[in-house]
C-alpha cells in the first residue's frame, strides 16, 4: 500500500503566478496537476472501477416498519478545497485564452488542457453539470472481468434517470453470477431501469455463461429522454437488433441473450390491478414524470410493454433506486403482482423481486412505504409478496458537487472517486402464502 500523500488541491496544485505558458516544462506541470484533479473529481479516463459490495452492517430477517433506519449527512465537507479549485481552474482557463505559445505544437497541448479544465470545472460543479460521457463500467467477478459501457445524458429538468445511480452497480455485482437454473430460459425485467446497467450487467454476464438456453433482459422506464438513452447504451453494448435476436436463436437453435428497451407505466398497471378506471393524472407528491403518450413516436424504445401477454412470466425483477415517492413501493409491488412468475416448488426455485434502495435522511417516509407496501398480512389468502430478507451494503453517490475532500477532526480524507459515502438496503422479495408466514 502506497505511503503517499493524499492530494489536496490547496497545497499541490502549482502556483499560477509564475505561469510560462509556452514552456514545455510549465505545461507538462500543469497537465499532472490536471490528472491528478481528474483522479481526485473520479474522472478516471473514461472507466469506474466497481469495488465488490461491503456489508454494512447484519440485518435480522424480520425489520421493524415503524424506525426505519437512515443514514445520516455524512463529516462537513471542506468547502474552502472546493472552491479553491474553481477559482484555480477558472484562473488557469483564462490564462489559456491570453497565451500566445511560439510554435503549433505548443498551442496544441496548451488547447487540449484548457479543454481538459474546462471539463474539470463542470466536473466540480457536480456530475450533473458535466455534460453526456460515456464510461466503462468494470466489475471483477471471481472467474472475470465485466465491462458494461454506459453513456449518461445530460440531466433533464424531469427526470433523473439518464444518469447512473450508485445502487445500481452494487445491485449488479449482488446479482452475479446468475444462480438460475442454466436448463432452463431466464427472462428478466428491470424497472426504472434508466441507463441500463444493472439489465446490461445481467445480460453481458449471460451473454459469456449462458450458452445453452435463451436470456431474455426487459429494461423499462416512462420518460422519452431516458428510453432514448437506455436504447443508447443497448447498442452500445452490442445488441443492435435486440428484437431479432431470439427468433434468430430459435431458427439456428442456438441459445441467445435479447436486450430490449421498453416503456412501462407503473401506476397504469397499479389502477388495473386495483380494478380502477385508466385515468392518466399522476398521483405523487414528487413530480418526475412527463407528459409522454409513447404512440407519439415510432422508436422501438417507446413500445409499452404488453403486461397482459406478459403476465406471470418473468422469473426474476430488479429496480435500483427507483423509490422516490410513497407511493412507488405500492405501483411496483402491483407491477411484480401482475409480471412476476409464481413459484414452482416442485423444482425449489423461487421468483424474487429485488429492490436496492439508499438510506436518504430525505426519504424516510419513502421506506417506511416500502415495508408497508410488502408487510405480510395475517388475514391475507393465497400467494402474496413479502420481503424475505434485507441487507445493507456501503456505496458511493457520484451525483452532486464535489466532494472528495472531506475534513474530519485532524485528517484530510480523500472518498474513492470523489463519491459521497452512501448506504443502501437490499431487498429480497418473494410469493409467500399464509401458511409460510
Amino acid at each position: 500500500m502506497s505511503n503517499k500523500p493524499a492530494f489536496v488541491p490547496s497545497r499541490d496544485l502549482r502556483n499560477l503566478r509564475t505561469l510560462d505558458l509556452t514552456s514545455p516544462e510549465c505545461l507538462a506541470s500543469i497537465r499532472d496537476n490536471l490528472d491528478s484533479l481528474a483522479h481526485l473529481l473520479g474522472a478516471s479516463g473514461g472507466q469506474i472501477i466497481h469495488t465488490p459490495p461491503q456489508i454494512k452492517s447484519h440485518l435480522k430477517e424480520v425489520f421493524a416498519p415503524s424506525e426505519p433506519a437512515v443514514e445520516h449527512p455524512p463529516r462537513e465537507i471542506d468547502s474552502f478545497e472546493t472552491s479553491y479549485v474553481t477559482r484555480w481552474l477558472s484562473r488557469l482557463i483564462s490564462e489559456f485564452t491570453l497565451a500566445c505559445p511560439d510554435d503549433e505544437a505548443t498551442a496544441l497541448q496548451a488547447e487540449r488542457l484548457s479543454e481538459q479544465c474546462a471539463a474539470l470545472l463542470a466536473l466540480a460543479a457536480g456530475r450533473m453539470a458535466a455534460g453526456a460521457s460515456v464510461q466503462d463500467h468494470i466489475f471483477q467477478l471471481d472467474d472475470d472481468k465485466l465491462v458494461v459501457k454506459l453513456r449518461d445524458a445530460a440531466l433533464v429538468h424531469d427526470s433523473l434517470g439518464t444518469h447512473t445511480w450508485g445502487a445500481a452497480p452494487i445491485l449488479s455485482q449482488l446479482l452475479l453470477p446468475l444462480h438460475a437454473s442454466i436448463d432452463r430460459d431466464l427472462k428478466v425485467l428491470e424497472l426504472g431501469a434508466g441507463t441500463g446497467l444493472v439489465g446490461l450487467a445481467l445480460a453481458s454476464w449471460s451473454r459469456s455463461h449462458r450458452t445453452t438456453q435463451d436470456t431474455q433482459i426487459v429494461c423499462t422506464d416512462y420518460h422519452p429522454t431516458v428510453l432514448e438513452n437506455l436504447a443508447h447504451n443497448i447498442r452500445l453494448n452490442g445488441w443492435i437488433s435486440p428484437e431479432s435476436s431470439l427468433l434468430d436463436a430459435h431458427a439456428s437453435s442456438e441459445a441467445r441473450v435479447s436486450v430490449t428497451a421498453r416503456c412501462l407505466d407503473w401506476q397504469s398497471v397499479h389502477r388495473k390491478q386495483q380494478g380502477q378506471g385508466s385515468d392518466l393524472t399522476q398521483e405523487l407528491t414528487s413530480q418526475t414524470l412527463p407528459d409522454f403518450d409513447p404512440t407519439s413516436t415510432k422508436s422501438s424504445w417507446a413500445q409499452v410493454l404488453d403486461v397482459d401477454t406478459d403476465s406471470s412470466t418473468f422469473d426474476m425483477l430488479v429496480a435500483a433506486d427507483c423509490v422516490y415517492d410513497p407511493v412507488h413501493p405500492f405501483w411496483i409491488r402491483s407491477v411484480a403482482e401482475k409480471l412476476l412468475k409464481r413459484p414452482d416448488f416442485s423444482n425449489g426455485e423461487q421468483p424474487l423481486l429485488h429492490v436496492m434502495v439508499p438510506l436518504r435522511l430525505t426519504h424516510q417516509q419513502e421506506m417506511r412505504a416500502v415495508y408497508q407496501a410488502f408487510e405480510t398480512q395475517q388475514a391475507q389468502e393465497g400467494l402474496h409478496l413479502t420481503i424475505l430478507s434485507e441487507q445493507d451494503y456501503q456505496g458511493y453517490e457520484n451525483f452532486g458537487a464535489w466532494n472528495a475532500v472531506a475534513q474530519s477532526v485532524d485528517v484530510v480524507q480523500s472518498q474513492p472517486e470523489g463519491g459521497l459515502a452512501r448506504t443502501y438496503r437490499w431487498f429480497r422479495i418473494g410469493w409467500q402464502s399464509q401458511s409460510d408466514a
